[in-house]
């Protein structure tokens, strides 16, 4: 899955460049992965053979719930992808680059969310042809919402914006009605492993410091209060 890093930095490149943003989806992506190791299933409530109910199925494809699922589909994709004299990027794996005289290409490729970003947009058409023979594409249009980030244009560029992830974290926190502060806590708290009683809840605390890193993609002033946070993952008091 790429960076979010990369997200933001790619965008950048796009916007300075005033290159078009385009946003696809792949519809059942798992389901095009080929699997390069044999795998038996059991067969599935509904569909028992009554002549050999002790008998189990090969996989010829990868199943949603299998793990090696992902990994067959980002196989399968980038090979369709270096097929079309893309290259991965050393740095992001994620990051598939197309060059030519003519124009750049970029695609970032999330799972099934895919976005991609040319100085041509007849390029960007080409290449949508190209995946349509292989996968079921869906066309999204101009980018305005990835990886949970609305994407909103205004005169200046874009906006990046993870209100509705938040709400979804507030309420799911029952916070949605508590007052705001300009800083989530000062530099100067100090925390600690031995102070306070146990959380009765170390999943829920886990769940959410680990969504609050994601938010830190949009929201940068609250990196070093979840940073902090995460220290304490094995063992949560009320405190923390």
């Amino acid at each position: 899955m790429v960076k979010p890093t990369t997200v933001r930095l790619v965008l950048s490149l796009a916007l300075c460049s005033g290159w078009p943003i385009h946003h696809i989806d792949i519809q059942n992506a798992f389901l095009h992965g080929t699997l390069t190791k044999v795998v038996y299933m059991t067969q599935p409530p509904g569909f028992i053979h009554p002549q050999h109910q002790s008998h189990v199925c090969k996989l010829h494809k990868a199943l949603y719930g299998l793990k090696q699922a992902p990994r067959a589909w980002f196989s399968r994709l980038s090979s369709k992808l270096i097929q079309l004299s893309f290259i991965s990027s050393r740095l992001d794996i994620s990051l598939f680059i197309s060059r030519s005289t003519d124009y750049l290409m970029l695609v970032l490729i999330y799972v099934d969310d895919i976005i991609i970003i040319c100085s041509s947009h007849v390029v960007i058409q080409s290449l949508l042809r190209e995946l349509h023979n292989d996968f079921a594409v869906k066309d999204l249009g101009p980018l305005n919402y990835f990886l949970g980030i609305e994407v909103m244009p205004c005169n200046q560029g874009i906006i990046l914006s993870q209100q509705r992830y938040i709400m979804d974290i507030l309420k799911r926190t029952k916070m949605a009605d508590t007052k705001p502060i300009s800083s989530p806590m000062a530099s100067s708290t100090h925390l600690s492993s031995f102070e306070g009683n146990l959380f009765l809840d170390p999943t829920l605390y886990r769940s959410v410091v680990g969504a609050l890193q994601y938010v830190c993609i949009t929201r940068p002033y609250i990196s070093f209060c979840v940073n902090k946070l995460s220290q304490f993952m094995h063992k949560p008091t009320e405190l923390h």
